[in-house]
């Protein structure tokens, strides 16, 4: 997979999160999309720790963490997914929530 493709990830929860994180490590632009801001703070809160903890046991430096953060948009609207080569789609397991 090419890493300029732009990977979009629906569900900002741990797993969503999780696979936002792996692909902008890999070098992908990623947009992560949740209906909730608040669920968009806290991945965005809970990735900035991970990158923390990373660049404390010197697995990464702190540029390297930055660009990995800044390589991930944060989004409410659909329409942030134009462009992007995949889509993941990591949210709860609610037949009703998947539908909407």
């Amino acid at each position: 997979m090419d890493s300029s493709m732009t990977v979009g990830v629906v569900g900002a929860g741990t797993m969503g999160s999780g696979i936002a994180q792996v692909a902008a490590q890999a070098g992908h632009p990623v947009v992560l999309y949740d209906t909730r801001l608040e669920a968009l703070d806290k991945a965005k809160a809970a990735l900035a720790k991970v990158m923390g903890r990373l660049v404390e046991k010197g697995n990464l430096d702190r540029e390297e963490a930055e660009a990995i953060q800044g390589r991930i948009t944060y989004a409410t609207g659909l329409e942030a997914f134009i462009g992007s080569g995949l889509v993941i789609e990591a949210i709860v397991e609610d037949l009703q929530v998947k539908q909407d």
